[in-house]
C-alpha cells in the first residue's frame, strides 16, 4: 500500500458506487453535495467535551455552537426539549439509552433476529454487553409485524425494564399504540428508528412519541440521508430526571470525541428535510410499493402482496428457490446492483447465518437520485433477467451501468452554490 493505491481505491470507490451502480442497500445513502462539501474541515479531530455549556476545553466556542445548532433543529420539528445529537452511530446511542435507564439483569423486550431485529437490540450486540437479558417479542411472520395480544402477554410476564421497537427489517409502522394501552407508563418504550427516521421525520409513516413512545434513537444517514451518525430523542412527557440519566450516559458515561465534523452537514441535512423531507419521504414510500408490484408481478416472492408489499423504504423478496439470499445478492453485485441478504423468520439457525432465505432491497437511494415508479419497474425487469432468465452477468451490468447513467443528480435538496 502507498499513496498512490489509497488515492486509486477512493477514485475507483466513487466511481463504482456513485456513477455504476444502482445501490439497494437498505441502511445506505446519500448526502446533499452541499452538506457532503462541509463534511470535511476544521472541526474533524477537535474535541469538545461538555456537560452543558460547560466545555472542559478551551477553543470549542464555535464546536457548542454548531452541536447546539444541530439539537435545536431536532427539538423545534418534534417539539421537545429533549435532543441530543452526540452519539457517534445508532448503535451506540442504544448503548447510553441502556447505560442510563438499565442495570446488568434487566430484561428487555425487542422482536428477536429472526424477526428483523438489530442486532444491538439483542444477547449478542449492546443489550448482551450490558448485562440484559434479552426476551423476543411475538411476530406475525404472514403480515410481517408484531402479534399485539401475545407480545402483552410476553411484556406482562417478564416485567421488563425496556421495551425495544424498531428493526432492521421493517416493512410496516409497529403496533405501538395498541401496545402502550394495555401495558401501564413504568415501562419505558424505546423506537430505534434508524432505518425509518427519513419516513417518520416526513410525517409519513407513524408518530413514535404520540403512540406511547418514550425516547427515539436513531441513526442518521438511512431515509434521514444526513452523515453517519446518531441521535438520540425524548419524548416532551419524559421526566427531566429521566433525561438528566440519559445526557449522563452520553458524557461522561459513554463518549469522549463525539466527531464534531459531521454536525454542519447533520444541520444541513435537517434543513433540507424540512423543505423537502415531506415530498422526499412520499416518493420513497411510492417506489417501495411500485417495486414490490413489479417484483411480484415478474414472479418474484415480495412478501406481503395483500398489505401493499411495504409502507417503508423497504421491500423484502424470498429468494430460497433461486439459491438464497447470498447467492442472490453476490450475483447482483456482479450485475453492479447492490442488495444484502436477510433472514426471514422461517429460517432456521444455520440457514439465517450462512445464506438466508431472503433479500432486503432499500430504495431510498434510487430515489434520492431522482428515480421514480416507471424506474423501479425498469430495476425489477433487470433483477428478473439476472435472476430468472439467467441473462450473462456481464450484459446485465453494462444495462444497469447505462441506467444509471442517466440519473447524475441527487435530488430533494439544496442547490450546492
Amino acid at each position: 500500500m502507498n499513496q498512490k493505491k489509497v488515492i486509486d481505491i477512493v477514485t475507483k470507490q466513487n466511481r463504482w458506487r456513485r456513477e455504476e451502480c444502482l445501490n439497494l442497500i437498505a441502511s445506505e445513502s446519500l448526502m446533499s453535495p452541499l452538506a457532503e462539501s462541509l463534511y470535511s474541515s476544521d472541526f474533524e479531530g477537535r474535541y469538545n467535551e461538555h456537560i452543558g455549556p460547560d466545555c472542559h476545553y478551551e477553543g470549542t466556542e464555535l464546536s457548542y455552537e454548531i452541536e447546539e445548532g444541530c439539537n435545536q433543529l431536532f427539538r423545534e420539528h418534534f417539539k421537545t426539549p429533549y435532543v441530543d445529537v452526540r452519539p457517534i452511530s445508532g448503535a451506540v446511542a442504544n448503548i447510553i439509552v441502556y447505560n442510563a435507564l438499565t442495570r446488568p439483569g434487566d430484561i428487555l423486550v425487542s422482536l428477536g433476529i429472526p424477526n428483523g431485529a438489530h442486532i444491538s437490540h439483542t444477547r449478542w450486540g449492546p443489550a448482551g454487553i450490558r448485562g440484559l437479558k434479552n426476551v423476543d417479542m411475538s411476530f406475525d411472520a404472514e403480515i410481517m409485524n408484531i402479534n399485539v395480544e401475545r407480545t402483552v402477554d410476553i411484556i406482562k410476564a417478564s416485567n421488563p425494564k425496556l421495551v425495544m421497537f424498531g428493526a432492521s427489517m421493517f416493512l410496516f409502522p409497529e403496533p405501538i399504540k395498541e401496545i402502550r394501552e394495555q401495558i401501564g407508563p413504568d415501562i419505558k418504550f424505546v423506537y430505534d428508528a434508524a432505518h425509518v427516521m427519513g419516513l417518520v421525520y416526513g410525517g409519513i409513516f407513524q408518530d413514535p412519541f404520540g403512540e406511547g413512545v418514550d425516547i427515539i434513537t436513531s441513526s442518521t444517514h438511512k431515509t434521514f440521508q444526513g452523515p453517519q451518525g446518531g441521535i438520540i430523542i425524548g419524548s416532551p412527557s419524559l421526566s427531566k430526571k429521566d433525561w438528566k440519566k440519559v445526557d449522563q450516559a452520553v458524557f461522561p458515561g459513554t463518549l469522549s470525541s463525539t466527531h464534531i465534523h459531521r454536525f454542519p452537514s447533520l444541520a444541513i441535512t435537517a434543513l433540507e428535510m424540512n423543505e423537502y423531507g415531506e415530498d422526499h419521504a412520499r416518493q420513497i414510500v411510492k417506489n417501495a410499493k411500485a417495486f414490490g408490484k413489479a417484483l411480484y408481478s415478474r414472479g418474484f416472492k415480495a412478501l406481503c402482496p395483500s398489505l401493499g408489499f411495504t409502507e417503508s423504504h423497504q421491500v423484502i423478496v424470498d429468494v430460497k428457490e433461486h439459491g438464497g439470499g447470498q447467492k442472490v445478492a453476490r450475483l447482483m453485485a456482479q450485475c453492479n446492483i447492490i442488495c444484502n441478504k436477510m433472514a426471514l423468520p422461517n429460517d432456521t439457525s444455520d440457514d439465517a447465518t450462512h445464506n438466508p432465505s431472503g433479500i432486503r432491497l432499500g430504495v431510498q437511494e434510487l430515489t434520492r437520485w431522482g428515480m421514480k415508479e416507471k424506474e423501479m419497474d425498469e430495476v425489477a425487469e433487470l433483477y428478473k433477467r439476472a435472476i430468472i432468465d439467467g441473462e450473462l452477468i456481464e450484459k446485465v451490468k453494462a444495462e444497469a451501468t447505462a441506467f444509471k447513467a442517466r440519473y447524475p443528480d441527487i435530488h430533494y435538496c439544496y442547490p450546492h452554490p
